[in-house]
């Protein structure tokens, strides 16, 4: 419906042009100028329109910190209509942005620079995620079963608990891990020991 409306519409607009140029008898060239001209007034005005409203979207997405270390540009605490969204640029230009600037903090160590949204969603990578069963294999629980000793995936609420307890050590050895998968970590309790497998047992692992 919105399609016909504004096919309608246009119609519409085309016709009262064409009516007002033989009324004045303006060329057809002159019709065409001012009406284009029109149309590229309206069209920008709402892509101001629209980018407004993603900013609305982008205020929520993002704190205000993130925004300045992208560009400072982006984000003025004076007027909070500045736009933070070049036109022609949407979210998703954001949110790659924002995760370059958090994988640049990760990368470098400097933890106590990332909001708590960055920590939350790093929680979730390492607690797993579909496609990347890897990251489910990271971290063990002992369990002696009958006399057995073994270890096994730490998985579900305990996974859970395990990973939002843990301080930022949490996140370099989860890299560790992802750059030797011969390196893990066990829990014991509320902390944690470090494992090494060798060759053999990573190969039945995979």
């Amino acid at each position: 419906m919105n399609k016909i409306s504004l096919f309608s519409r246009e119609q519409e607009n085309k016709k009262v042009f064409l009516q007002l140029g033989r009324k004045f008898n303006l060329p057809i060239d002159i019709i065409i100028f001012l009406y284009n001209t029109l149309n590229k007034s309206i069209f920008y005005d709402r892509s101001l329109q629209i980018n407004f409203h993603k900013h609305i979207l982008s205020s929520h997405l993002f704190n205000s910190s993130s925004i300045v270390e992208i560009d400072d540009t982006f984000f003025n605490l004076e007027n909070p209509f500045q736009y933070r969204l070049p036109l022609g640029k949407g979210n998703e230009w954001l949110i790659k942005s924002d995760y370059a600037r958090k994988e640049n903090i990760f990368y470098h160590g400097l933890y106590n620079e990332l909001n708590p949204r960055d920590i939350i969603n790093k929680q979730i990578e390492i607690y797993g995620s579909h496609g990347r069963p890897e990251r489910e294999k990271f971290i063990f629980k002992y369990q002696v079963v009958r006399g057995a000793e073994y270890y096994e995936h730490l998985t579900g609420m305990e996974r859970i608990r395990f990973i939002d307890r843990m301080d930022f050590d949490l996140f370099d050895l989860y890299y560790h891990y992802l750059e030797n998968r011969l390196f893990n970590i066990v829990r014991i309790g509320n902390s944690y020991e470090e494992l090494w497998f060798d060759d053999t047992l990573l190969e039945q692992e995979q």
